[in-house]
């Protein structure tokens, strides 16, 4: 199976090089799409991966488009990493039920650590225990995983047409919710397989505008609509129980604080 990763950077990320040896440990295709600016320097400093001009006028889901488009047809799965996240170690189960059968629209994710600056542990995202009860999730208002530790078949990329263009803050959120929409199966491996960095000025923490967009999202997709609640009430416990040790963690690293919370202030402590 050939996994390609693509990593959208303005080429000054301090962090940048450990998130290219963690895909590099993989052994995966890896393409970087910067600035035209930044491709001769990105070029010398990572020999071996490819680096490509992002187009004028877009911003990062566009680019990331282009980047898959650039790589050509010599792959069968796809995800795309943060210039400040990491792929873990674990991120090889996802690639193993991949490897299964790589072919026909799926989407497979794994849990997601969430570090500091540093690297230090802050904790892990909640995710799904199912694919089965994404649907509800959605209409619950509650994210069933994370673009980090997901990776979707050629064909899931294809058919769904990539990234939305026009979002700056929720084009990972939309292409996944657009995956479930469409009825593509949904598997989750064991462990972390990635780590999320939280840090000062990342886009994560304009929360107003995240959940401005994110608004528009749902109404166009219809997300919110079309499960009942009973359904979205057995999904939400469900949710809730299966990452019981996930708020546990939280609590006793950062007190009685929701997730959106942490984002907002990077994991530092009252």
């Amino acid at each position: 199976m050939k996994l390609l990763i693509v990593t959208p950077t303005l080429g000054n990320s301090p962090w940048l090089s450990d998130t290219m040896r963690s895909v590099a440990d993989l052994g995966a295709m890896h393409v970087l799409v910067a600035p035209k600016g930044q491709v001769a320097s990105l070029t010398a400093r990572f020999p071996g991966v490819k680096v490509v001009g992002e187009p004028e006028g877009g911003g990062m889901y566009s680019a990331i488009n282009y980047a898959v488009e650039v790589a050509g047809r010599d792959w069968d799965a796809v995800s795309y990493l943060n210039d400040d996240d990491l792929l873990l170690p674990d991120f090889a189960r996802v690639c193993a039920v991949v490897e299964r059968d790589p072919n026909g629209a799926r989407v497979v994710y794994g849990r997601v650590r969430l570090i500091d600056a540093q690297g230090a542990r802050l904790g892990a995202i909640p995710i799904s225990p199912s694919g089965s009860i994404n649907r509800a999730l959605y209409a619950a208002r509650l994210e069933p995983l994370y673009q980090q530790g997901t990776v979707l078949t050629r064909d899931a990329w294809n058919r769904l047409g990539g990234c939305d263009g026009r979002l700056r803050f929720c084009g990972d959120s939309d292409l996944l919710a657009r995956a479930c929409l469409a009825g593509m199966p949904f598997e989750r491996v064991g462990g972390e397989v990635a780590a999320f960095r939280l840090r000062a000025g990342q886009l994560t923490k304009n929360r107003a505008a995240m959940v401005a967009e994110r608004a528009l999202v749902d109404e166009r997709l219809g997300l919110l609509k079309g499960v009942d609640s009973k359904e979205k009430r057995r999904a939400r416990l469900w949710f809730r129980w299966a990452n019981a040790w996930v708020y546990a963690e939280r609590i006793a690293r950062h007190g009685w604080v929701s997730f959106d919370e942490l984002l907002t202030r990077g994991g530092a402590q009252p």
